[in-house]
């Protein structure tokens, strides 16, 4: 029973670290396309950041943003009414690279007439399909075989007009292993929001405010009205006393240069009493 045990946690090891390395070996740039009205040709390099020759198809997904973080991937058959797949032609779909090798693939937009102002949407899919093994040896193994794959947004912001958003709420929370912000952002609007968040944290008998936390490279999509974003501090206690706390969300990219929202809040003895 013991030897049992002690051969499926192997196992399972052996995955993980397989996962974990290949996805390494997979690098991709940029990790989000965005088209304007006047973007006809975007380009994404993918590089084979490994040790051997590896074989990547491409294809699309359609994913509906979850307010807290992360996807729900739809059925292949359901089709969004914003997805953007069927406007944008890919090449080429599938490379083979060798070790260090990369591949430019080209994404060209062909928008059909009249098309309705708002934000159009799909998520581009990189599979690694797995290598052909050529071992002929017959001692008994295991065979790990795995599709590992990575998506990347790809966005028309067709009559883009910029989002509004709101904080709604910001609250202290402490975890186990560290302190940490909830915060509520609302959007308005057709269009999705992209950028930073940023907290700074005065102590009222400091004469500046620090950074204590920051997250780039955010994202409120169209479909959700209200986000729920966790920021964890730097260092556990970097919130040492009573003071301001103020987080404010910022444009990168096509929103270079924009404040989505801004908030300050002030922390009070019971508040920060929770986190230490």
């Amino acid at each position: 029973m013991k030897l049992l045990k002690f051969f499926i946690l192997v196992v399972y090891g052996c995955q993980l670290l397989i996962s974990f390395s290949s996805h390494a070996d997979l690098l991709i740039s940029p990790t989000r396309v965005s088209f304007d009205e006047r973007q006809r040709v975007a380009k994404v390099i993918v590089i084979n950041n490994g040790d051997e020759y590896r074989t990547y198809r491409l294809s699309w997904q359609e994913k509906t943003a979850k307010p807290e973080g992360g996807y729900i991937t739809h059925p292949s058959d359901q089709i969004s009414p914003t997805a953007l797949s069927s406007m944008v032609r890919m090449s080429p779909s599938q490379v083979r690279l060798a070790p260090g090798e990369r591949q430019i693939v080209k994404l060209a937009l062909r928008k059909p007439k009249n098309l309705a102002d708002k934000e159009y949407r799909s998520h581009l899919l990189f599979q690694a399909l797995p290598n052909e093994d050529k071992s002929k040896s017959t001692k008994m193994g295991i065979k790990i075989n795995m599709i590992l794959s990575y998506s990347i947004p790809v966005i028309l912001r067709q009559g883009a007009i910029q989002p509004q958003v709101s904080i709604e709420a910001i609250e202290l929370v402490k975890n186990e292993q560290n302190n940490a912000l909830l915060v509520s952002l609302a959007r308005k609007g057709n269009y999705s929001a992209f950028g930073k968040v940023d907290a700074f944290y005065k102590a009222n008998n400091a004469s500046e405010e620090i950074k204590v936390s920051m997250l780039s490279d955010y994202s409120i999509y169209a479909e959700v009205p209200l986000a729920k974003l966790t920021l964890n501090f730097f260092e556990k206690n970097v919130i040492s006393g009573a003071g301001k706390l103020r987080i404010v969300y910022s444009g990168l990219r096509e929103y270079q240069g924009v404040i989505f929202a801004e908030k300050t809040v002030n922390l009070n003895a019971n508040s920060v009493g929770l986190l230490n």
